[in-house]
């Protein structure tokens, strides 16, 4: 079985980033983060990766909730006395196998930290390509087996009603 790669999203920095994004933070930050966190999910779903938006945060101490009820998709709280950029660059630096990981970020300097500790850095345009792509792959997969068990429904018992 082999190791299950990581997507570390830089999330507020992605929000920022995006203009589609910024438009759905005059609703607020929980709705805008919980929109991407829907487009991240056909990632986690298609390719089975392992999803982590890393979020700041008041917290005295590094926070973790999983919004889809998936251990392998959760928002991470950085602790107040660190930065999500901070978090994001011990988690690259302490991974067994930095070349499994993807960092999502709009900072030069996150990019190049990531780059520097063997992992892939992307801009938020990519990730947001890469989830309508693997939306689009979820969604023709869901047609073929509605369309393969909606073949005509053949009785075989031989019964008189």
């Amino acid at each position: 079985m082999s190791e299950r790669a990581y997507l570390l999203v830089d999330a507020y920095n992605v929000i920022f980033a995006l203009d589609d994004l910024q438009a759905i933070l005059k609703q607020g930050q929980d709705a805008a983060r919980d929109y991407l966190a829907d487009k991240l999910l056909a990632i986690h779903d298609a390719e089975d990766v392992r999803v982590a938006m890393i979020l700041d945060s008041r917290q005295d101490s590094l926070q973790s909730e999983y919004p889809f009820g998936k251990n392998t998709f959760e928002y991470l709280y950085a602790p107040a006395a660190l930065t999500a950029d901070g978090v994001i660059e011990r988690i690259v630096r302490r991974v067994k196998n930095p070349a499994k990981v993807t960092v999502v970020s709009n900072d030069n300097l996150v990019r190049e930290a990531t780059r520097s500790a063997g992992a892939l850095a992307i801009r938020p345009e990519e990730v947001m390509e890469w989830a309508a792509a693997c939306d689009r792959r979820l969604a023709q997969d869901a047609a073929r087996r509605s369309a393969a068990s909606a073949r005509e429904f053949r009785n075989g018992l031989n019964i008189d009603f």
